[in-house]
């Protein structure tokens, strides 16, 4: 027996292979011969996804298909399905308990029954599928034959499916219908037997608003092993506890207790958004009960003083919170909130801080708070932001030694609001030289026109040789980042009158373009020589916002880009699906393609 014949007799290691194998390489593999057949069949059917509609319709109506499911069912492990599949599997599944009515499979009281109509094969069976690992499900996706089920058929079935799981570790489910009281005591009950279960991330249909006492019920009924939650909606006003009434068709499992038993395992929280705000006591009474918490999406309050409460009991309860996340505004409290937070967490302990829409909430306290953490902060994401000072983005640059991602998004849509200048950038020495990702919104300022002379020499006015000085020195803060792998620079003219230019129309000077002494033209492309690990090069590099004066690409550059940027795949020269805009590519990016196939020359 050879040493490869070996290795395939052998299941642990043909299952080492799963994470370098894609399902096309796993299937090729099982075509080549028998042995090959049976030791990675099992593998080709433990990642199944059937999540697009036609492919569940596709492998409902092939007898082969089915067959070939129904005899590899015991070896998915990982699903990611949608209603067609999960429907059709349930009906089938009653037609196979049906016919063997030994089998030890319990049929709650509360699970509906079904009719098909004309779309389920009238022979379809499946055996009980019960070693799932991992379940991802939309039921959010309507049926081909109009409605064929109510929504809360199709959520107390999944809840079904679930239940003969109990291994599963990882439970994402978009479309259920949280706002139906029996719906809301099966998952309840459901999830509360998973004791296994790590992941779990919930969605009503559409993101429909949920009552105050949804997330509450859902995440204290999680077992001890939760390590994540995720429930992605929004809040409104509900009752406490879901009822229940004497004929209810779940009255034989008791009432849904509610566990106010700390979650010991529970790092990763992402509550319902409240946009009106939740009060203190809801959130403390939460949050006292996650003790090892390490990432939070900070909801919001409705008001500054349950800011503050609710600050405080994190310090005592939550001691170990590395990430914080604000998804959106709310009120104007919502930013004190997440200061107070910063403030009151141990020093140089914030990794990850993450706020969406952000505008300049207290400044001076919101430097502090940054500089608490400077030796910790890893990634500062502000997107979609509508206003940021200076003296922030700055200090953020020159106080956060172990950064690695920093982003400024949004303010392309209000130029008037960008507050930083090329002056700024560079008046100090950046420390961030960590960083893997850099996106800045910025102004550059104006150049003169710069006057040619007969022998095509350019002349300066002093004021452009001192911009141009700047430039030089910002190239040299880019090129000092070697670490970086995408850069955003977005150039854009503060807004005077009527008049306001996008990011794509105002090009960044000189950092695309070679110098060219001969002609005394300024080019600093060669400062950024060590960016070695760059994929991707986005902002103002617009080919068709180019001039003569702020320089322009050719042929020295296409080759420099060929020769000393091996890495990039990206870079936005033109615009996105500029080929099905019939857009004309300049000659030498044409010659850039030619040399660099595998660089694409807009970002999609």
């Amino acid at each position: 027996m050879t040493a490869c014949t070996t290795f395939f007799h052998i299941p642990e290691l043909v299952a080492s292979l799963a994470p370098f194998l894609n399902t096309k390489d796993i299937a090729h593999l099982v075509k080549t011969n028998r042995l090959l057949s049976h030791a990675c069949g099992p593998l080709f059917w433990s990642d199944l996804d059937i999540h697009n509609p036609d492919a569940a319709l596709a492998l409902i109506h092939s007898p082969s298909a089915l067959q070939a499911l129904t005899e590899n069912l015991g070896n998915i492990r990982s699903l990611a399905a949608e209603t067609n599949f999960i429907a059709h599997y349930v009906i089938g599944l009653l037609s196979f308990l049906d016919s063997n009515p030994l089998t030890e499979v319990l049929r709650p009281s509360w699970l509906p029954s079904l009719t098909t109509n004309k779309i389920c094969p009238a022979s379809l069976s499946f055996p009980p599928l019960t070693n799932l690992t991992q379940l991802y499900c939309s039921l959010s996706i309507n049926l081909p034959c109009g409605s064929q089920w109510s929504a809360d058929q199709l959520s107390l079935q999944l809840c079904w499916f679930v239940s003969l799981n109990p291994g599963l570790q990882e439970l994402a489910v978009d479309g259920l219908r949280l706002g139906d009281d029996l719906v809301l005591r099966v998952i309840a009950r459901t999830i509360s037997r998973l004791h296994r279960l790590k992941h779990l991330t919930l969605a009503p249909a559409h993101k429909a608003h949920v009552g105050h006492c949804v997330a509450e019920i859902l995440l204290f009924n999680c077992p001890k092993s939760i390590e994540s939650f995720i429930l992605d909606s929004e809040i409104v006003s509900g009752p406490t506890l879901p009822g229940r009434m004497p004929n209810d068709l779940d009255r034989d499992e008791g009432p849904v207790v509610v566990r106010k038993a700390p979650l010991v395992n529970l790092k990763d929280l992402r509550l319902p958004e409240h946009y009106a705000g939740f009060r203190a006591q809801d959130l403390c009474s939460i949050m006292e009960q996650c003790p090892v918490i390490e990432s939070w999406v900070v909801p919001c309050v409705d008001n500054e003083e349950a800011g503050q409460e609710l600050s405080d009991t994190l310090q005592r309860h939550c001691p170990k919170i590395r990430e914080l996340t604000v998804r959106a505004p709310g009120k104007e409290q919502h930013g004190p909130t997440v200061i107070s937070i910063m403030e009151k967490m141990p020093s140089q302990q914030l990794e990850v801080f993450s706020f969406k829409s952000y505008r300049e909430f207290l400044p001076d306290r919101m430097m502090i708070s940054l500089q608490r953490h400077s030796e910790s902060l890893r990634v500062i994401r502000f997107d979609n932001c509508c206003r940021i000072g200076r003296q922030t983005i700055m200090k953020i640059l020159t106080g956060c030694k172990a950064l690695e991602e920093f982003v400024i998004d949004g303010l392309t849509h209000f130029p008037s609001r960008v507050d930083l200048s090329l002056e700024d950038a560079v008046e100090f020495k950046w420390v961030s030289t960590r960083l893997r990702r850099l996106q800045l919104v910025m102004t550059f300022g104006d150049f003169e026109e710069g006057g040619m002379n007969s022998e095509g020499s350019w002349s300066w006015s002093e004021n452009d040789l001192d911009r141009w000085s700047l430039v030089e020195k910002f190239a040299l803060q880019i090129g000092s980042l070697r670490d970086l792998e995408v850069l955003d620079i977005r150039a854009l003219n503060v807004a005077t009158g009527s008049a306001v230019s996008r990011y794509h129309q105002v090009p960044v000077p000189g950092l695309v373009t070679l110098e060219d002494r001969s002609k005394n033209r300024f080019g600093f492309l060669d400062q950024l020589k060590d960016l070695h690990k760059l994929r991707e090069l986005g902002g103002s590099f617009r080919m068709s916002a180019m001039t003569a004066v702020t320089g322009t690409m050719g042929a020295r550059e296409v080759a420099w880009l060929s020769e000393n940027w091996s890495s990039l795949r990206a870079a936005e020269f033109m615009p996105p699906n500029h080929e099905l805009n019939m857009i004309p590519v300049p000659e030498c990016l044409h010659e850039l393609q030619i040399n660099r196939p595998d660089l694409r020359i807009s970002l999609q």
